[in-house]
């Protein structure tokens, strides 16, 4: 009896409610910190050289995996106890049980230092408040509590210097946990009395100086939870911000800090402005691409691995695939960017197979193209005539392609001079280069070097000429078409064909396996290249594409499967009008867009 109540009554004490190792230390307000356009660029030189980062969120939410008590969510699993509002006194347990047997900081960075990922971004308190370190601050809610019982930022940044990759954190200024967090939530069982902001303060405070002080070089802090305008003011953040510098001046710190100085306006939509706040050194849009480049503004997209939205480990959801998230961080890298990819690993300390196979692959295409990565800026070009990406560095432009051109050549819509064009995987050979008066069109071997992204590197005279895109000529031409489903005209009308819209579509006739679509101009134009989609149904199997020039047709280009998003160059081809012979499918023809570039006009 004694033996079985012992233990009971050991963790009521332990869980009683927060407590304090030591006296918070109070401190005065910094003073503002003083900064120049040049300490700002010396700062983010690492920064902008990374491009590949990985965050990492791993907590007591980690043993959850997104389940609690027959309850689950299907995103966000590193707030669950927000989100099933699991009281304290019930979560506070989760401490007794962590014990990691299966983390190896080492282990850990050498496979994330092997697919190319210059720094890392772990969460040293998320906002459940638990400390991943041993703080002197609480005795309550932290590290040493655990079975585990020891320092993992410790072993991480210890890790970090031995594979060359820069140790960052991630602290989360509002805690579900402290009783003196100005916004303290219902679940929050545990607390009494009023909340103290400036004691809140001074904890949070202390807790920084802890950090900064005790694991070296910080290159970079991830601030989170300043949402909450009514507890956390602008005024805060600023402080914030001042008082980091006092720790360490050359750390780069994220935007969301809650300092809301006056705000640029984009002309595009922006879905999380939160993330798209101008503090600190750069913006962080979460899950988000700009749909332009941003001259002049340092910027990183996080992205996590695990669907739908989840950045601590759920266990019952999946995980995005290496092609999706590959060609994500190469659209961010020709834009400018950086992507910070999150894993979640378990509460074990495994880091799940799926993402350890997804760093491999990544790892396998960056040991062929980093240099098209690593130290690049933005695109030049506004527009690309091949599906995929330019990234730049000094007189090299890379193109990275996703979808390998059938007819084998690509265009690169520049006017320069080109010194030398290779593959990035085979250095010794060159391609042939001919220039057009579209640009510069590039001779390719039959097969793709890479299934996902393949890279060309293309050395130039001088800085980059584009040349103006083609202008889109048939959009609003009612294409004359071989037969309709009957019927059906109204939803798969001919007039959707060049609508400019994927989602709306023709449809021949129902027992059709072949169809022809023609579109015709007032005058007779130069044709630059075409843009054609059968998405969602993907049916082709075989077609061709004739021009008609004087009253005579010729044959301009063909081809098989169809899909999404194909692009086909037709340099040089002159007509009055183009006809697209579908002649094959495996069930009706359908056609989403027949789109027509030329250089010129009507």
């Amino acid at each position: 009896m004694i033996l079985r109540i012992v233990p009971v009554i050991a963790a009521h004490i332990l869980f009683a409610g927060p407590s304090l190792a030591q006296e918070i230390p109070s401190f005065p307000k910094p003073p503002p910190y003083q900064d120049s356009a040049g300490k700002k660029a010396e700062r983010m030189l690492w920064f902008d050289e990374a491009r590949l980062g990985m965050f990492i969120h791993w907590g007591l939410y980690s043993q959850l995996g997104g389940e609690w008590r027959e309850k689950h969510v299907t995103g966000g699993a590193e707030w669950i106890q927000k989100h099933l509002e699991i009281p304290s006194s019930q979560y506070r347990p989760l401490a007794k049980t962590f014990t990691a047997i299966g983390f190896d900081a080492d282990a850990w960075i050498k496979a994330i230092a092997a697919a190319g990922v210059k720094y890392i971004c772990v969460t040293t308190k998320h906002h459940d408040g638990f400390c991943m370190w041993p703080t002197k601050l609480n005795d309550d809610w932290n590290i040493s509590l655990t079975p585990f019982n020891r320092d993992p930022l410790k072993e991480l940044s210890e890790a970090c210097k031995r594979h060359g990759v820069i140790f960052c954190i991630y602290h989360s200024i509002l805690d579900w946990h402290h009783p003196d967090w100005p916004g303290r939530p219902d679940f929050n069982d545990h607390a009494t009395g009023k909340p103290d902001k400036e004691r809140f303060r001074n904890y949070l405070y202390g807790q920084l100086k802890e950090l900064f002080t005790n694991y070296g070089e910080i290159g970079m802090i991830w601030l989170d939870g300043s949402w909450d305008r009514q507890h956390w003011t602008s005024e805060d953040g600023k402080q914030l911000e001042d008082f980091i510098r006092t720790l360490q001046p050359s750390v780069v710190i994220n935007n969301r800090s809650g300092y809301l100085p006056p705000q640029p306006k984009f002309d595009f939509h922006i879905e999380n402005t939160y993330s798209y706040v101008f503090a600190g050194d750069y913006i962080s849009p979460e899950g988000e691409v700009p749909a332009t480049g941003l001259p002049g503004i340092h910027w990183e997209t996080c992205q996590t691995m695990q669907l739908p939205n989840n950045w601590g480990y759920s266990r019952i959801t999946g995980f995005r695939t290496y092609t999706d998230l590959l060609r994500q961080f190469i659209d961010v890298a020709s834009k400018g960017g950086n992507l910070l990819l999150n894993i979640g690993p378990t509460g074990e300390g495994f880091i799940p197979p799926q993402a350890l196979g997804c760093l491999e692959k990544f790892g396998a295409w960056m040991k062929v193209n980093a240099g098209s990565i690593h130290g690049s800026t933005a695109s030049p070009f506004p527009h690309l005539p091949f599906d995929g990406r330019c990234t730049r560095k000094g007189n090299t432009l890379y193109l990275h392609v996703f979808k390998w051109p059938e007819n084998g050549s690509i265009r690169l819509p520049a006017a320069n001079t080109v010194k030398r064009a290779w593959l990035l995987g085979n250095p010794e050979r060159s391609l042939s280069v001919r220039a057009t008066a579209v640009g510069i069109e590039i001779k390719l071997p039959e097969h793709a070097p890479d299934p996902v992204a393949s890279v060309i590197a293309v050395e130039i005279e001088g800085e980059p000429e584009p040349v103006a895109a083609p202008k889109l000529v048939s959009k609003g031409i009612r294409p004359k078409v071989s037969s309709f489903w009957p019927g059906r005209e109204a939803q798969l009308d001919a007039g959707f064909i060049t609508d400019g819209d994927p989602n709306s579509m023709w449809a021949a006739e129902e027992a059709a396996r072949s169809a022809t679509v023609t579109i015709e101009f007032a005058s007779e134009l130069e044709i630059t290249e075409v843009l054609l989609s059968d998405a969602p149904y993907n049916r082709t199997e075989a077609f061709d594409i004739e021009a008609q020039s004087n009253g005579t047709w010729k044959k301009v280009a063909t081809g098989t499967n169809i899909g999404p998003n194909m692009r086909l160059p037709l340099e040089g081809v002159k007509a009055r009008a183009l006809r697209l012979n579908i002649r094959r499918t495996s069930d009706t023809p359908t056609l989403a867009e027949f789109q027509i570039f030329s250089i010129s006009s009507e």
